[in-house]
């Protein structure tokens, strides 16, 4: 058998503003780490350049989003066939989303999964020993967290208490001893093996019952104290927005407030502006959204249209969305040039946000008098034109890192600028990926393809019935199926 061909320690295979594939030398595993969103091109990445390879491959996927079955299959049987040629395919942390594919996929050969990269044997062939153990050890925690009494003291947030160091585990939460969550499973284990100072595998040695009852109190009593706290300052704050809007009138409808303060970002109308005419749709697909979209007037008459779309759900998809959508709206009104208030805004916020967090963003700036669109395209979906006059649909291609992907040495260097000429008549349309990929009930994507012929038949119109006509063929589409995210496009048409 070929000796596979010699890796660095370190290397990034791909990096573009969508996802990044990295290769890592771990003993005798090829480490492969898969970040951002996942794309079809990276299939193809693994396919031609890591799948190929003759060699035992540890995978982690933990940082990537909008993983389809296609990958699933790829992983699936690029396993089956490391294994019959005496290597081993190793999973490091999956996501939940990833192991459902493999559970329909179904299959005799089961890929070993272990917790981090510092699990794996030094020989591939002891790979499913090392997994089994992992798996009889998170069982025997199960049990443990089930059975024992001392395994089983929380606070009164649910954050449970190590029994061997006696210390609150913030990251541990157990809201119930019948039905614990195997990620909770996961992150106790981790806890006893590289954090509890006071652990010991072969004697376990126990806290006394009186000892971890103390801990429970204290956390409790320092937590209903911050919660006074909290409590106090909450109540300051409904009392302040009430006396200015009459906003908020019980602190119950929380995530309804955080949603009409997060709709209240968001223009109401449509500017009015010399030269072209503007239509936008917005559909949030919860309460609080991830995207958003604003129309940035400049004092030298320019206009600046800016569309963007957070990562995952949620309140911390919402706040990250309030975040960037206003920083980004300030600087371009501060700055005027979109690619530099584009580096500007991720300075601002980068540091404030994790490794799993990003956010997309197009801002395009009209000159009336010059007729020209200039373009700055963080990692967010391109956006088109189409030209009666020339008869085709052009996108801007020219684009970046998302928001919070990268520092700004790294950031500012891959950002760059496009700038087109428009027409009378022209039809832009800037939208969010939630129309690109949504689903009908085959589970196939609406795609790009089905949004070009909207723009082609209906540019003679108006921009509000393009987007009408393009949300109709839309809903068509998807055959009544719930949409997961949200939908948002803005159409400009220029005169």
């Amino acid at each position: 058998m070929p000796l596979p061909p010699p890796t660095p320690s370190h290397e990034s295979l791909v990096r573009t503003n969508e996802y990044e594939v990295t290769t890592d030398l771990r003993g005798a595993f090829l480490q492969v780490s898969l970040r951002g969103r996942y794309t079809e091109e990276m299939l193809t990445v693994l396919q031609k350049q890591v799948f190929l390879q003759m060699r035992s491959m540890a995978i982690d996927a933990s940082a990537l989003s909008g993983m389809t079955m296609a990958l699933a299959r790829a992983v699936f049987y690029t396993a089956q066939g490391l294994r019959s040629q005496g290597h081993a395919m190793v999973l490091i942390n999956p996501p939940d989303s990833l192991m459902g594919f493999f559970k329909l996929l179904g299959g005799g050969n089961k890929i070993p999964t272990l917790l981090s990269a510092s699990q794996l044997p030094a020989k591939p062939a002891d790979t499913d020993s090392v997994a089994a153990k992992l798996d009889a050890e998170l069982q025997q925690v199960r049990r443990e967290l089930g059975t024992n009494q001392l395994w089983q003291f929380t606070d009164r947030e649910y954050c449970w208490v190590c029994p061997f160091c006696g210390e609150l585990c913030d990251e541990v939460r157990m809201a119930s001893r019948v039905s614990v969550t195997q990620a909770a499973v996961q992150r106790v284990w981790r806890h006893m093996n590289y954090e509890c100072k006071e652990y010991l595998p072969t004697n376990p040695r126990f806290k006394q019952k009186a000892e971890l009852e103390a801990k429970v109190r204290e956390s409790n009593q320092r937590k209903l104290n911050a919660s006074i706290d909290h409590v106090t300052q909450l109540k300051t704050q409904v009392t302040q927005l009430e006396e200015k809007a009459q906003w908020a009138k019980n602190l119950e409808k929380g995530v309804k407030i955080a949603a009409s303060r997060q709709r209240k970002l968001l223009p109401t109308k449509a500017p009015i502006v010399t030269g072209c005419e503007i239509a936008y749709t917005y559909r949030p697909a919860d309460e609080l959204s991830g995207d958003f979209f604003d129309f940035v007037e400049m004092s030298d008459g320019r206009i600046g249209f800016v569309i963007g779309d957070v990562s995952g759900h949620g309140i911390e998809a919402g706040i990250l969305m309030g975040m960037t959508k206003k920083v980004l709206s300030i600087r371009l009104s501060e700055m005027g040039d979109p690619v530099a208030a584009v580096k500007r805004t991720n300075a601002d916020i980068v540091k404030d946000m994790d490794r799993s967090s990003f956010v997309t963003v197009a801002v395009i700036v009209f000159d009336p008098a010059a007729k020209t669109l200039t373009s700055a395209r963080a990692g967010h979906n391109p956006p088109m034109i189409y030209s009666p006059a020339k008869g085709g649909v052009r996108k801007f291609e020219s684009g970046g890192l998302m928001i919070g992907m990268a520092q700004p040495h790294i950031f500012d260097s891959q950002l760059s600028q496009e700038v087109l000429e428009v027409q009378p008549g022209d039809v832009l349309l800037l939208y969010t990926d939630g129309i690109e990929e949504g689903k009908n009930p085959a589970g196939e994507e609406f795609g790009v393809l089905r949004i070009e012929p909207v723009l082609q038949s209906e540019c003679a119109k108006p921009p509000a019935y393009v987007l009408g006509s393009l949300f109709y063929e839309f809903e068509r589409f998807a055959a009544g199926v719930t949409q997961e995210d949200d939908l948002t496009a803005v159409c400009v048409k220029f005169k």
